[in-house]
């Protein structure tokens, strides 16, 4: 097997990939923190239309895709991404739920509805939603392979196909898919979109004109989609499989990701760096870091800091409290997250065998 090295960077340093994820993660964490708000609130669901397409579509950009060929080679490509999903997927299930037989279950089910009813934390449906991506994105990628003579046409056409799957799959009770399959669908769309816009990115990132130009488009059509349509903006829980209008659900995913990436753009100004743009690539998408975020991060804004700060016997403003809590929560989240990734590396889908070839813990 081949094993690429990449340089280790300048800590500090100001990249495309790293900065889209940055915002997109604090957007995540936001999304989270409101969640206090009720689905009512406008802000909260200006936040959901479009926070998990973008990070869907920033693994899509960061991916190294799968080069193994025959049986062998998707043998272990499998192997390596139930290391990566699925066994800290049953890990931080146990860790977060009461062991019984009956949640075991439900746990081995795999959806957002399954897990809430095993009492574990229900942002774990992205573990295996991730799982289940990954396998149709490298098989979907293989059968692109085919038509290499027009692949720069034919992959967006498959994101359109498997969005397609996503969407028209019927409803299945009120568990949904186990393991998220139908939700797989959709986030393998937005990681194929990314993968495939890997080359023009390259181009458009160093214009400035052109990224001005697609910043101020994607905000005018993001602020119309969104927060112009006020009432009539419908919640979008990608989590369970509920679009609200399948329409204005691309319209605004679409163009949020697009108003992220250039803003990203904007601020890693790629126009006076030499080099490619997107340099940084993970195998699985994600690293350690993200994943401490979403299991360890978010449960402990939501659930410990926030609720202990409302406690505070004087008025403070809610806009405060979210950033006073994401301050102290990060401070003692990113100190959980590297003793854990030290002394136990497998919660995060780390084995002694691959740490050498995992990517710096910066990128995403």
């Amino acid at each position: 097997m081949k094993i690429t090295v990449l340089k280790k960077k300048k800590r500090g340093a100001v990249t495309f990939l790293k900065t889209a994820n940055t915002i997109t993660i604090s957007i995540i964490i936001l999304a989270t923190a409101t969640a206090r708000m009720g689905e009512t609130s406008l802000f909260r669901r200006v936040l959901f239309t479009f926070h998990m397409p973008i990070f869907f579509l920033l693994c899509g950009l960061a991916l190294v895709t799968h080069k193994g060929k025959g049986q062998n080679g998707w043998c272990d490509f499998l192997r390596r991404m139930a290391l990566s999903f699925v066994f800290p997927y049953f890990l931080w299930s146990l860790i977060y739920s009461n062991f019984s037989y009956r949640n075991l279950i439900w746990l081995l089910y795999g959806s957002y509805e399954a897990l809430i009813r095993a009492g574990t934390l229900p942002i774990l449906w992205f573990f295996p939603c991730m799982f289940a991506a990954r396998i149709i994105l490298e098989g979907v990628i293989s059968l692109s392979s085919s038509f290499d003579s027009v692949k720069r046409f034919a992959l967006p056409l498959l994101a359109v196909f498997l969005f397609l799957v996503g969407i028209l799959l019927p409803k299945l009770g009120n568990l949904s898919y186990p393991w998220c399959i139908n939700i797989a669908f959709t986030a393998a769309g937005f990681m194929l979109l990314g993968y495939s816009m890997k080359p023009l990115i390259e181009k458009v990132a160093k214009n400035p004109v052109c990224t001005v130009l697609i910043f101020v488009l994607s905000a005018t059509v993001f602020m119309a989609g969104s927060v112009l349509r006020a009432e009539r903006l419908e919640m979008v829980l990608l989590r369970s499989g509920d679009y609200g209008d399948i329409v204005w659900f691309f319209v605004n995913s679409l163009s949020g990701c697009l108003l992220i990436l250039s803003i990203s753009s904007l601020i890693s100004r790629n126009w006076n760096k030499h080099g490619p743009v997107i340099n940084e690539q993970n195998e699985e998408g994600i690293n350690r870091v993200t994943m401490g975020i979403l299991v360890i991060h978010m449960p402990l804004l939501q659930q410990v800091v926030l609720p202990l700060l409302g406690l505070i016997p004087f008025a403070i403003p809610k806009m405060l409290i979210f950033l006073v809590g994401m301050v102290v929560t990060k401070f003692i989240s990113g100190y959980l997250i590297k003793v854990l990734a030290r002394y136990v590396p497998q919660l995060f889908g780390i084995f002694p065998d691959r740490q050498k070839t995992m990517i710096n813990a910066e990128d995403i």
